[in-house]
């Protein structure tokens, strides 16, 4: 399993947030190639250097408290053992999309892969700790969470000598984060349902204080203005990615004047409670509200009526996440988006308003 390193207390200057020195941090100051650094470190017994250019590394190596990442050097070597995966719940199908795609990546590659929920464990950054100091992984991926959640577990992994990666979470200091493109998606639902003629359309968005709720909710921000129908803070109803979420989001948005035409909704589960409390209510998707969802998953195809949804690359975000984790250096920041862009799924629970059915109208 993976070794551990004591860990050197900073110098008065450096603050406990402040990102790892890494070794081509030490190269440069030395004026080397950043392999010298590394051979030397690892005692490399072929490997020739003058003393003097030792003595400098190795005074660079102490004054800037450099610790190199031997968990890094094994992940990387045939010696890996198992990578962890930590997501929310098991409970939401989005995030067991995630990991299919990391579990077919791991048997591609050779690793175990370790899955573990947020949601029976006290704290994230608990879950994190106690998973890290078991030591049964070598790398790993932390998948939801919201915004102080991610910031406390980047900033308990900076310290530790083990690679990581979080998917689809901006970190607050050290970047290590694979993305999707959420706005990009966004502006897909929103332009569908523009293209059918819907003017009076609502966003039923996850909480802004997690970092994917308020980047989706300025993506509709975004695509509202780009399709030049006017913007008001009014038109986004927040709740948690929850069937029950969903459906406390939409009473919201149906309390408001003017009532929506048209809806989009920032998650797969929170979508299915929106179309529970519309049915609730008396009202029919498509005919009487058309609602169209973030996250294409296969059972969007077995409601009814069958959602319209852009597919978020969900797999594609779990394999590529343990990919990058398994090729890239520990110490270097990564600031990616999935390669695979998202997609829309027009089906039946979206339809030109009413207003236009009954004149005839064309959509435009």
């Amino acid at each position: 399993m993976v070794g551990r390193i004591p860990v050197s207390i900073p110098d008065a200057q450096l603050s406990r947030r402040s990102s790892r020195v890494t070794g081509a941090q030490v190269a440069r100051e030395v004026g080397v190639d950043p392999a010298v650094v590394s051979k030397l470190l690892k005692g490399d017994p072929n490997f020739r250097v003058s003393a003097e250019t030792r003595a400098r590394v190795m005074e660079a190596v102490e004054r800037l408290r450099y610790r190199p990442n031997f968990a890094a050097q094994r992940l990387r070597s045939t010696r890996v053992g198992a990578v962890g995966l930590i997501i929310p719940s098991f409970s939401n199908p989005a995030f067991a999309e995630i990991v299919h795609g990391a579990e077919s990546m791991s048997h591609d590659k050779g690793v175990a892969l370790f899955v573990a929920s947020m949601c029976e464990a006290s704290s994230a950054v608990k879950l994190v700790e106690d998973l890290v100091s078991s030591e049964r992984i070598d790398g790993l991926l932390v998948a939801g969470g919201d915004t102080r959640e991610t910031h406390d577990i980047n900033e308990f992994l900076s310290d530790k000598d083990i690679p990581y990666l979080f998917l689809n979470r901006k970190t607050n200091t050290r970047m290590r984060s694979l993305f999707l493109d959420d706005e990009y998606a966004i502006r897909l639902l929103v332009d569908h349902l523009v293209g059918l003629g819907h003017s009076n359309i609502y966003n039923i968005a996850g909480m802004d204080t997690m970092e994917t709720g308020r980047r989706r909710q300025a993506g509709f921000q975004v695509a509202m203005k780009r399709s030049r129908l006017p913007f008001r803070k009014s038109l986004i109803a927040e709740g948690n990615y929850t069937i029950a979420g969903g459906q406390e989001a939409f009473f919201k948005v149906m309390a408001r004047d003017p009532k929506p035409t048209a809806l989009v909704v920032s998650e797969f589960v929170m979508g299915i409670g929106t179309i529970s409390a519309a049915r609730d209510m008396g009202l029919l998707v498509p005919d009487d509200l058309s609602v169209a969802v973030l996250n294409n998953l296969e059972i969007a195809s077995y409601l009814n009526p069958m959602l319209t949804t852009v597919g978020l690359q969900l797999r594609h975000l779990g394999a590529e996440g343990l990919e990058l984790l398994l090729s890239r250096s520990p110490d270097e920041e990564i600031n990616l988006t999935v390669s695979m862009r998202a997609q829309l799924f027009p089906r039946e629970s979206t339809s030109p308003p009413q207003s236009l059915r009954k004149t005839g109208r064309h959509a435009r």
